[in-house]
């Protein structure tokens, strides 16, 4: 791969997380004279991780280093996703969702480099359709509560900022379990496994995709800074929806075995997203991307 000569110096929340684990090597590898800050719950995890990796990493409260790295840009994956919504979960989520983010702002608006903070929501905000915000699931409502800070932050400090939308995101090396490894489990269970109908239709899109996407915003900097309105969203998604029973059947097809599961065991959620397809005519215009990895190829790798 060709290296970039971008001297721009990047901070990156969530480093550990899926998305994470796999963007910090690509950007590494591309932009040889980028200077790379994570910011950390567990700095140990990320050194583990990232070993003989060229970049730094620091704790999620050590506000003064990152004052001194003084980014141009903000990746924020850091997030507590969880399908809860019990009183016990609220603190914990509020606290990494809301806090850490609002903490994380202040601090950047102290940074005189900084130029793009990329928002990182989810596709749960638009449970009826991508016109308005209309959040299912408590975790989707943090998401959209903290725009309102990252708007108000963008106006002090003068900073731009983009919210990116990834939908259903799968692939190799995943920190959590996804709909597609549950369904893979059940090729080999023995009592079936139980799902919901499996009437969801999901835009499913592999995490190099959703990486090419980070590096795609990256290049693009100063095109978003100059051009683009601030505050908007670009979701990451292959604009193709697939049932969950229609992504069983792949599956079936490509390890030639038959699924085990009970269709129809589980109830919806209360609120459940039925369908969620990206919306994706804008983002080979603005900041020339498209995903490249269709369901199939994904599910073969």
């Amino acid at each position: 791969m060709i290296q970039n000569k971008n001297t721009n110096k990047i901070l990156i929340t969530g480093a550990t997380g899926f998305v994470g684990r796999h963007l910090i090597p690509q950007l590494i590898n591309i932009y040889n004279n980028t200077e790379i800050l994570t910011v950390n719950r567990n700095v140990e995890k990320a050194e583990i991780l990232f070993k003989n990796l060229k970049c730094k990493h620091i704790l999620s409260t050590d506000y003064k280093s990152i004052i001194e790295f003084n980014p141009d840009i903000v990746i924020h994956l850091a997030t507590l996703s969880t399908s809860r919504n019990d009183t016990e979960i609220i603190k914990p989520m509020l606290e990494a969702n809301i806090e850490f983010g609002v903490q994380l702002l202040s601090t950047l608006a102290k940074c005189d480099n900084m130029k793009l903070f990329v928002n990182v929501g989810s596709f749960a905000e638009y449970r009826s359709g991508t016109d308005k915000i209309n959040d299912a699931y408590l975790y989707a409502a943090t998401k959209s509560a903290f725009r309102n800070f990252v708007e108000y932050y963008s106006h002090v400090a003068g900073f731009k900022y983009i919210t990116a939308v990834p939908y259903s995101i799968y692939g190799n090396n995943d920190t959590a379990k996804k709909i597609i490894d549950y369904i893979r489990e059940s090729l080999s269970a023995k009592t079936p496994v139980k799902m919901t109908k499996g009437e969801q239709t999901l835009d499913f899109i592999h995490v190099s995709d959703v990486v090419n996407f980070f590096v795609k915003v990256i290049s693009n900097l100063q095109n978003i800074i100059d051009n683009m309105p601030n505050g908007a969203d670009y979701h990451a998604g292959t604009g193709i929806g697939t049932t969950i029973r229609d992504l069983a059947k792949l599956i079936e097809k490509t390890e030639n075995k038959k699924c085990n599961i009970e269709w129809g065991g589980l109830p919806y959620r209360q609120m459940d997203v039925m369908q969620a397809i990206a919306p994706i005519e804008k983002n080979n215009i603005l900041i020339d991307w498209k995903s490249k990895i269709s369901i199939e190829e994904g599910i073969k790798l």
